[in-house]
């Protein structure tokens, strides 16, 4: 089965009538929409426990994160992972880094 395409309005290039149909205007290029965190969450007691998930969007999740430090006290620590970033490039970066920081002496 063949997609049927349409342009994007905002780059020209081709993406799928049925992104458009889910109520997305532009192609993946060009949206706005942050990618989604996802929470393991454990409830229940005794032998009526179950696991569940809950999905929602970044900034979300970072505002209840720090609620939830507020509350507690306790230092918020959230840790997003990019993984449209090129890895390669992101641990030859830090690698320059602390050779730079530690200087010739030490390599």
């Amino acid at each position: 089965m063949k997609l049927e395409m349409i342009a994007c309005p905002k780059c020209g290039n081709d993406f799928p009538l049925k992104r458009k149909e889910l109520g997305y205007h532009v192609c993946v290029n060009c949206s706005s929409a942050k990618p989604v965190v996802a929470f393991r969450t454990s409830n229940g007691e005794g032998d009526h426990t179950y696991n569940d998930i809950v999905i929602m969007d970044q900034d979300r999740a970072k505002a209840i994160a720090e609620a939830e430090a507020q509350y507690t006290g306790e230092r918020v620590n959230i840790e997003v992972i990019d993984f449209d970033k090129d890895t390669a490039a992101v641990s030859q970066s830090i690698s320059d880094t602390i050779n730079t920081q530690l200087g010739e002496d030490y390599i």
